[in-house]
């Protein structure tokens, strides 16, 4: 008899919990405890059980766990736990968020406190994952390998993260407070649109520090952040956040939820304001007189594993596997095709970073158990989660990609488009959010066929698609080339699934919110959006990109040529 595959599989490596993450699970199992036996309602819980990082779902009895991945790194053991988790207690499906988090749904409350410590014995957590609390702290998912970067941002947002976890200065805040970290111009982690925003920078005298922008964010009011500090020396790093996080503690609005975060903070007061009130927190902290201490940065290991020559494999053309990795052309296979799009040569010569791509941030616990063995045997066993809800394997030696390749394609992994406009970001909506309003997951794979995977022609390859199921901009619609987000239309005595579309938005050079053009029936959407290419290419002047299209045609006229859709 062949031996069961999950037997096979190997033990994950645990570590002793530390007493005072044990302690605040057995509080958190000692209130769910009260819930489940009727001494506590679910209204009381409910903030409690947010700060740990557990949310509810628009189905009854059921929650989200939300696992905290700082800068979207954590270890194949790690992400074996994960796979655990799923098959153990949720669907067996895991999703990766535009935050690098991992979240498990449909988990019954009584088996929550039994996940906590499972994750903390890996090393990971919940806790502060939702809530009125700085939340993960994301980075570039190529930070330390990108070819442009000016330095390596990742030991500097594993510090953050973790010296404002449990941090008392940020437990109770107005609202929830976004944290990210770019290393070079491109940046890749969209700092603008953040509580603060950290773009690493280099002086003339070679130091290096951040470049500070502060009051970004999106939902149903969006506004780009704006400079705080030109040069952030690294001394003063984390006093100046923890400042920042101080003026919004004592300023923010604790009485009208929509109006709480810290953009409206800085309308009210001006930015100027606002800075002045940052510098007298600043010197109230008692971070006035530098001391020019150097930031203790926590160590985060990834070293290149030993470069080992191998033979490759021969690879299929990939007819018949039915995961989208088919001939582009006659002459182009499967895998060049993944090739060009999911793999970014690294600024260390002989590696590459490979792209996994994940249907709408999806995974199955089996094919964690896959990433994590890959990340073992073809690099140094550390993953990495994106922001576009996919993950990456980096420090993959060239000469062995194509092995790695026909290993992803084994487990339905192997999808081309991973990063580019085919690879559409898209919230959970109303397949599980209770804020959702429309399936952004179903109008995404509806859009799949207006962008099919590793054949959309290079005219559309810098575009982006992002699907919110409300105006949360959980998927982040606001900064999209083509930006959905879901709402209600009443008609007669029913209200049907609209769509109302964004254009133009984007955050590389000179961020810009994108332009609320038309509401469009959800039926009518994947017809309007092949018609808004199809003007594009009609009318676009030579060499002219579909951003620079929408922004020089403008508003109007594209309304005019979508109003047949509504």
């Amino acid at each position: 008899m062949s031996p069961n595959i999950v037997d096979l599989r190997p033990a994950i490596k645990t570590e002793t919990i530390p007493a005072h993450i044990a302690e605040e699970i057995e509080t958190f199992e000692a209130e769910a405890q009260r819930v489940l036996g009727g001494d506590l309602s679910n209204d009381i819980f409910k903030p409690f059980r947010l700060q740990y990082g557990i949310y509810g779902q628009r189905q009854p009895g059921v929650q989200m766990v939300r696992i905290k991945i700082p800068f979207g790194g954590l270890t194949g053991n790690q992400l074996r736990r994960v796979a655990e988790l799923a098959d153990r207690f949720a669907t067996g499906v895991g999703h990766v968020t535009t935050r690098q988090d991992i979240q498990l749904h449909f988990v019954e409350l009584k088996h929550v406190p039994e996940m906590m410590r499972l994750l903390a014995s890996v090393g990971l957590t919940t806790r502060e994952a939702c809530a009125n609390t700085v939340r993960n702290v994301t980075a570039c998912h190529l930070a330390g390998v990108c070819q442009g970067e000016v330095f390596d941002v990742t030991p500097y947002a594993k510090t953050v993260a973790l010296h404002l976890l449990r941090n008392p200065l940020n437990q109770s805040l107005p609202r929830k407070f976004k944290i990210a970290l770019s290393g070079c111009r491109q940046d890749c982690a969209l700092t603008p649109i953040h509580d603060i925003g950290l773009l690493a920078a280099k002086r003339t005298d070679g130091a290096i520090g951040f470049r500070m922008v502060a009051g970004g964010g999106l939902g149903s009011t969006p506004r780009i952040a704006q400079v705080l500090r030109e040069f952030t020396p690294m001394d003063e790093l984390l006093p100046t956040i923890e400042a920042v996080i101080k003026v919004f503690d004592t300023l923010g609005n604790r009485k009208n939820r929509n109006k709480a975060r810290m953009k409206f903070v800085i309308e009210k007061l001006g930015f100027d304001e606002f800075k002045r009130r940052w510098e007298a927190a600043y010197a109230a902290m008692g971070y006035a007189v530098p001391t020019h201490e150097p930031i203790e940065l926590l160590e985060y290991a990834d070293e290149p594993p030993l470069l080992m020559p191998t033979k490759a494999p021969v690879i299929s053309n990939g007819n018949g596997h039915g995961n989208g990795a088919a001939f582009l052309n006659g002459d182009v296979s499967a895998f060049h095709a993944w090739k060009r799009t999911n793999v970014v040569l690294q600024r260390q010569a002989g590696f590459t970073t490979a792209a996994i791509k994940l249907p709408m941030g999806d995974l199955t616990g089996d094919q964690m158990w896959t990433i994590a063995d890959l990340a073992e045997r073809y690099s140094n066993g550390n993953i990495r989660t994106t922001i576009n809800q996919n993950m990456v394997i980096r420090w993959i030696p060239e000469g062995r990609l194509e092995e790695f390749y026909g290993e992803l394609l084994t487990h339905s992994l192997g999808d081309p488009g991973a990063e580019l406009v085919e690879d559409i970001i898209a919230c959970p909506g109303t397949d599980t959010c209770g804020l959702g309003i429309t399936s952004s997951k179903g109008m995404a794979r509806a859009l799949a066929e207006v962008f099919p995977a590793g054949q959309v022609p290079e005219d559309l390859r810098d575009v982006s698609v992002k699907i919110s199921g409300c105006h949360n901009s959980c998927a982040q619609h606001h900064i999209a080339t083509i930006g959905l987000h879901g709402v209600g239309k009443r008609l007669g005595e029913h209200t049907a699934p609209h769509y109302e579309l964004h254009l133009g938005g984007h955050v590389d050079g000179t961020p810009k919110i994108g332009q609320l053009t038309v509401k469009l029936p959800a039926k009518s959407v994947p017809a309007a959006v092949r018609h808004l290419v199809d003007v594009y290419r009609r009318d676009r002047k030579n060499g002219e990109t579909l951003q620079a299209f929408i922004t020089r045609v403008g508003k109007v006229a594209l309304k005019e040529e979508l109003i047949p859709y509504t």
